[in-house]
């Protein structure tokens, strides 16, 4: 009885431990909302949002008409793994499939391939985005043209690329999404310092723990949400532009950042972190930070997905 029950656990063991980054298995709804603006304020404290009538480095008054609205829509439980990008890119005869700098040696009773792909440009998570879409009979949401790579290793850094939202496949978040996944969104019951917890150590792989590498997905406590390592782990790519425009005083339904920049934004902390900076990584997203620049790619730097929800 004993040895069955073993082998049971064993076998419950490897179907979780397989299934997860599968993006159809994996995707969590979340329902829109307002984003509350005393969690916005360390954007504007810190330059990264201008607001109408608002003095740079203040925080949003209270009493401020303007507002970061987000619709349904789905994200996925944990940040692409190696495993999943593999099986998705590896009939691209032009890309690598198997770009990650931690390509051996996990951490003990850690599983290799379900460690975050890393080392990716911003382009190539995109392109990542159709072909899973693509795969998955879902309408890419990305055109990506005049398509340039490195001729080392293959990632992708120059394109052109435009974006239709309309469409129901997988894309990177907008930072509004990914900021209010972050926080809890409508589940979330208290504002923690880091996503789901004040503790950075019960949530996230950081400086402090992590034995300088990246680890397997899933293994830290999710957020609200019942997301994991939205902290620490890797940093992730995100859809916008830094946001260079000045904002109105006034409701913002889905908002996406400037229309042009040089710069995209990364957010999230990752493992060689001291503090990952999760809810406002604003030293992330500052304009000297070289990893924001979208043809470059880093050992600490992956991606997370989302799809638009229905509207029925």
């Amino acid at each position: 009885m004993k040895k069955n029950l073993i082998g049971c656990l064993a076998v419950c063991l490897v179907v979780v431990l397989s299934s997860c980054g599968k993006s159809k298995d994996d995707m969590v709804k979340v329902v829109g909302g307002i984003i509350p603006n005393d969690q916005l304020s360390a954007l504007t404290r810190n330059g990264e949002m201008k607001i109408e009538g608002i003095e740079t480095g203040s925080d949003i008054p209270a009493d401020s008409q303007f507002a970061l609205k987000v619709s349904d829509f789905y994200i996925s439980k944990y940040e692409v793994t190696q495993k999943l990008f593999q099986e998705v890119m590896e009939s691209e005869s032009d890309a690598n499939a198997t770009p990650a700098y931690f390509k051996a040696d996990p951490a003990s009773e850690e599983v290799q391939e379900l460690r975050p792909v890393e080392r990716i440009s911003w382009y190539d998570t995109i392109l990542f985005c159709n072909k899973l879409s693509e795969k998955e009979g879902f309408e890419p949401v990305y055109t990506i043209t005049d398509i340039e790579r490195y001729s080392k290793d293959k990632a992708i850094k120059r394109a052109t690329v435009t974006a239709d939202f309309s469409k129901n496949g997988y894309r990177l978040p907008t930072l509004s999404e990914w900021l209010f996944a972050a926080f809890g969104g409508t589940k979330a019951k208290e504002i923690f310092t880091y996503s789901g917890s004040n503790d950075l150590n019960e949530v996230a792989w950081n400086e402090k723990n992590s034995n300088e590498m990246s680890h397997q997905v899933g293994l830290k406590k999710p957020n609200a949400l019942g997301l994991y390592d939205m902290t620490g782990n890797v940093a992730e790519w995100v859809w916008d532009f830094r946001w260079n425009d000045k904002l109105e005083q006034k409701e913002y339904v889905d908002y996406r950042g400037a229309e042009e920049g040089r710069y995209r934004i990364i957010v999230g902390g990752a493992f060689v972190d001291e503090s990952a900076n999760v809810i406002f990584p604003c030293e992330i997203i500052s304009e000297g930070f070289i990893g924001a620049i979208q043809g470059l790619r880093y050992y600490d730097t992956g991606f997370r997905v989302v799809r638009n929800a229905s509207k029925k």
